[in-house]
């Protein structure tokens, strides 16, 4: 796999923290390798504490052979957790506490052996100083981040931070290790632990409307992989999920400004729009041959409004519904359709 050999902002918002480090210091630390077994461990983590630990795992450099000590400005740290506002301070002290108090199931690889499940804390410490916070990660975890030879999975850091789901992440690092192989089918319950919402979301419509609906969404318009998925019943009850895994065109025009702008003299920008959607290229081109693009446009607004509302569980459906009945975001505005939600 291909590494990044220049430095890359996590954000726009990041830029103050990027002017800080030399070119040198930010070689490769925005990808984060890590054993598949963390990446498939259970725990139950917010999007804050996940934005820390992915930050540290790519400050790691594949020479090192122990944890070092992570050293940065408070300030930087908040800004890492897209915090804001006066209690800022105080929140990501609690935040880096409850890293060393929130422990993580995994299996032991040391002995493969034997099939053991060790549970330890994300750090072991965080020192703060006159401005300054001091993390390092818990000695258990070695062989999940250090001298990885093989069965590893690499992350983009870049992109991930601009995630705003905790589950979308998770959910990507789960395919992101099936990506060559281009389909991996988990059952809901492994995807629950490993999203940390075991014992929630019990009924499989509000499961997939606050979990996989909006995954699938900040995947396929923020990463390099885009992702459709498939529920597989067992009698009337839905067990599994089979996600399709492919690379994302959008996300390779963007990163790509030549390949980009030759493309988007050919491709109109709401049919990258509809492709987040979920849209095959058959069924988009078929969609543009019989409407406008302002049907087309509404149709999408008046969507989106029903998914911020939360009733949609079929955006995908939703959508082609939305477009062939010619729906308008104003007059579909307090439209709450049970087919959908």
């Amino acid at each position: 796999m291909k590494k990044i050999s220049s430095p890359v902002s996590i954000s726009s918002s990041k830029t103050s923290l990027t002017k800080k480090k030399s070119t040198d210091s930010f070689k490769n630390s925005f990808i984060a390798v890590q054993h598949n077994e963390l990446v498939q461990a259970k725990y139950s983590m917010t999007l804050q504490q996940k934005r820390i630990i992915l930050w540290l795992v790519s400050q790691i450099q594949p020479a090192d052979i122990d944890f070092k000590e992570h050293v940065l400005t408070v300030r930087e740290l908040i800004e890492i957790c897209d915090l804001s506002g006066e209690s800022s301070y105080k929140e990501i002290r609690n935040i880096t506490f409850s890293l060393i108090e929130k422990g993580i199931r995994i299996i032991d690889i040391t002995n493969p052996k034997r099939d053991i499940e060790t549970q330890v804390p994300w750090l072991c410490s965080a020192k703060y100083d006159t401005g300054q916070v001091t993390l390092t990660f818990s000695p258990e975890l070695k062989p999940y981040l250090l001298q990885i030879k093989d069965r590893f999975t690499v992350l983009n850091i870049s992109d991930l931070m601009q995630f705003k789901s905790i589950h979308a992440i998770r959910i990507y690092e789960l395919l992101k290790q099936y990506q060559s192989i281009g389909e991996r089918t988990l059952t809901i319950e492994e995807i629950k632990a490993c999203c940390g919402v075991v014992g929630k979301l019990e009924k499989y419509d509000h499961f997939e409307k606050k979990l996989l609906l909006i995954a699938q969404r900040e995947i396929n318009s923020k990463s390099d992989i885009f992702l459709q998925f498939e529920r597989k019943k067992s009698g009337r009850k839905i067990k599994e999920i089979k996600f399709i895994i492919s690379s994302n065109q959008a996300y390779e025009l963007r990163n790509n400004p030549i390949k980009q702008i030759t493309e988007e003299k050919r491709t109109p920008p709401i049919v990258h729009t509809m492709q987040e959607f979920g849209l095959t290229k058959q069924v988009i081109s078929k969609l543009m041959k019989n409407n406008t693009e302002q049907v087309i446009h509404d149709a999408i607004k008046a969507v989106d409004r029903q998914i911020e509302k939360g009733a949609v569980r079929n955006a995908k459906a939703m959508l082609v519904t939305a477009i062939k009945e010619k729906w308008h975001p104003e007059r579909y505005k307090n439209r709450n359709d049970s087919n959908y939600s």
